[in-house]
């Protein structure tokens, strides 16, 4: 019965003696699946280890939600006090900024792929010589694509760059 039963456990060694068996009893047809052998038993697996939290880390995680209660706060009260002075990123001047530079970015991006495109068509035919207009249009076409996967990867990279300095 269960109660008259200790707690037994197996070790590496009597894992391998295991598998050896099931191998062995494979050949005679009897049982030879791991299920089977567990059926009707407990596995009790060991709890894991739990290690006490860095306090360097504790203390950084404090700083932070006290810095992010203080952001949520002057947000909530932002129209309360009068006399305080209104950040930057409040004004009507920075958003217009903001929209002017992602304007200017989205226009690059254009015009670059769209020179990339007339360099192939018509420039690879000013340079070689009369080329068939599908073999021109497979060529703008090329240039356009490596100039915009070139073009994505800078506007990537700025935004990237741009992103932490609006958190702050």
């Amino acid at each position: 019965t269960q109660e008259d039963c200790e707690d037994v456990l197996l070790c590496l060694d009597d894992i391998k003696w295991l598998q050896h068996q099931f191998f062995v009893s494979h050949d005679t047809n009897r049982l030879n699946s791991f299920h089977d052998l567990l059926m009707g038993c407990d596995v009790k697996l060991p709890r894991p280890e739990v290690e006490p939290r860095n306090q360097e880390l504790e203390a950084r995680i404090q700083c932070l939600k006290a810095r992010q209660a203080n952001r949520e706060y002057k947000a909530m009260t932002r129209n309360v006090d009068t006399f305080r002075v209104h950040e930057p990123e409040e004004t009507i001047s920075y958003h217009l900024k903001q929209m002017n530079k992602q304007l200017i970015a989205v226009l690059q991006f254009i015009i670059s792929v769209l020179a990339g495109f007339a360099f192939g068509f018509i420039g690879i035919e000013l340079i070689v010589g009369n080329l068939d207009f599908g073999f021109r249009l497979l060529l703008g076409v090329i240039f356009a694509l490596i100039i915009a996967l070139a073009e994505i990867y800078f506007l990537a990279k700025k935004l990237s760059e741009d992103i932490p300095s609006t958190l702050t």
